[in-house]
Parts: C-alpha cells; structure tokens; sequence
C-alpha cells in the first residue's frame, strides 16, 4: 500500500505534487476541500496525508487536529505557503509530523514522505 492523500486546493499545486509523488511509485488521492479530505481519510487508509492549510472551506491546521484524532499514527504533512514560526507552531501543536513550505523542491516533498512512513511503519511494527 502506498496510498498517499494529497488536500490542495491550487489546481497546478496539485498536479505538481501528485506528479512527483506518483513518480516516486506513490499512489495519490487529491481533494481540494478540507472536509472532502476528512470523509477520505476516514473511508480509507493512506500511509500520509498531505494538507495545504489555505482551504476553501476549513482551515487545514483544523483538519488536521480532526484527523489526528481519528487515525492515530498516520503521518501529516503540512504543505503550505506560509513559512512563518507561528504557522510552523501551528502545526506542531495540532500534531502534524512534518512541516514544509511551499515552493519545494521534488526531493524535499518525497524524502519528507519517505521518511514519515518508514518511522510510522516502525512504529507499528510493519
């Protein structure tokens, strides 16, 4: 299984990601709400989910704190324009596991994710 969940709202963002995401043998599914995500996210299992925090219709440091509630280990990735300390903080405390800021660069997106899911499947014993 090498489903990732990917809630970007920008259209070519998403293609982008999803490009180098399925590059690297991952397979993606896109949403560009907040809500939408939380629904697949709660239907599925996704070794990480990816979420922008600029939504249309929810915040995605609040989808987050929602999803790390309800899935436990799965990794989160913030994805997000906005580099600053407080949103980095943000994250921290709604329980994100990584955080990076957009632009980056294809190595950073997949080496983040890479890096996620092999301590989570550690930490499973997978």
């Amino acid at each position: 299984m090498n489903d990732v969940l990917l809630v970007e709202d920008d259209l070519e963002n998403a293609k982008l990601f999803t490009r180098i995401l399925e590059t690297a043998n991952y397979q993606v599914t896109h949403t560009t709400r907040g809500m939408e995500g939380l629904r697949h996210a709660r239907q599925h299992k996704f070794i990480a989910i990816i979420l922008d925090f600029d939504l249309p219709d929810i915040d995605g440091s609040q989808v987050g704190l929602a999803l790390r509630r309800g899935i436990g280990a799965t990794p989160l990735i913030a994805l997000t324009a906005h580099a600053d300390s407080l949103t980095r903080s943000k994250a921290r405390a709604f329980g994100f596991d990584a955080f990076i800021a957009k632009p980056c660069t294809d190595q950073d997106l997949i080496r983040t994710v890479e890096t996620l899911t092999q301590n989570s499947s550690s930490r499973l014993g997978k």
